[in-house]
């Protein structure tokens, strides 16, 4: 059953939370400065949550505090706001080489991005066939058993590559990298090849084709490619897809920004 908007689930509310993002909302919406007794007076929460909230802020770099205990929202929101900006405009430039790549292919095509540790599927494109294989787009999964999840950890730094393989590599079917050793060593054929594979590694009976997508700075943002049934996967094929995969994820590349260096 669907709820009206601004209808608060009672057993879930956080007053602390709540207030928080009430007096972010209502200081997005006002350019001035405010003091805590006025955003207390005018979101009817008491003065000590106000000023508590406001401590932790800025603390936190998301607010500045200005002379009188005045207060204003600071550039930490806007960093953050960029950050989803460019997630979003990524989905947005990555749409019509997806819809290419589809439909050449015949295939299902994926645009998956980093998000914390998993990936993020963007943007899903589904062929117009009786048969092909459904990916729900908001879907967060692995990055190891992934073709476009190891487009992104082939680029990655020490760093961050140790961070996910030292949480556990965890087995999803029989054909899965669990050894943090042999999957390094597959991620430097991704960079070799500018192409990463699932087969049968997610689920048995999928197989994905997929290559990086890289930005401005050269970073690899996101893996896009194909996903289907192993069965539709052949020598008649595989060099075709492998050609489009690496065409698509060019082309979103260069409509993000992308030179490739000469």
């Amino acid at each position: 059953m669907l709820k009206q908007k601004n209808t608060r689930d009672q057993n879930y509310a956080v007053p602390a939370v709540d207030g928080m993002l009430d007096i972010v909302e209502f200081l997005a919406d006002h350019n001035e400065k405010y003091g805590v007794t006025e955003m207390s007076r005018e979101l009817k929460l008491s003065t000590n949550l106000v000023f508590r909230i406001m401590k932790r802020l800025t603390e936190r770099g998301y607010v500045r505090t200005y002379p009188g205990g005045r207060y204003q929202l600071d550039t930490r929101f806007y960093t953050l706001g960029l950050k989803l900006h460019s997630r979003f405009d990524l989905r947005h430039q990555a749409r019509p080489f997806l819809e290419k790549l589809c439909q050449a292919t015949g295939e299902t095509v994926q645009l998956q991005a980093p998000d914390g540790n998993r990936m993020l599927a963007l943007e899903v494109i589904t062929p117009d066939n009786d048969y092909y294989l459904q990916v729900v787009a908001g879907s967060r999964v692995y990055y190891h058993p992934n073709a476009f999840g190891k487009c992104v950890m082939a680029y990655m730094n020490e760093t961050e590559l140790n961070r996910i393989t030292e949480a556990g590599l965890v087995e999803c079917t029989p054909n899965t990298i669990t050894s943090p050793a042999e999957l390094k060593k597959e991620l430097q054929t991704v960079r070799k090849t500018g192409l990463a594979y699932d087969r049968n590694e997610y689920l048995m009976g999928v197989y994905c084709i997929g290559a990086p997508v890289f930005d401005a700075g050269g970073n690899a943002v996101a893996g896009t490619g194909i996903t289907g049934l192993s069965s539709r996967f052949n020598r008649g094929n595989i060099n075709i897809f492998r050609k489009a995969v690496r065409q698509c994820a060019a082309e979103i590349s260069k409509a993000i920004g992308h030179t490739e260096n000469k």
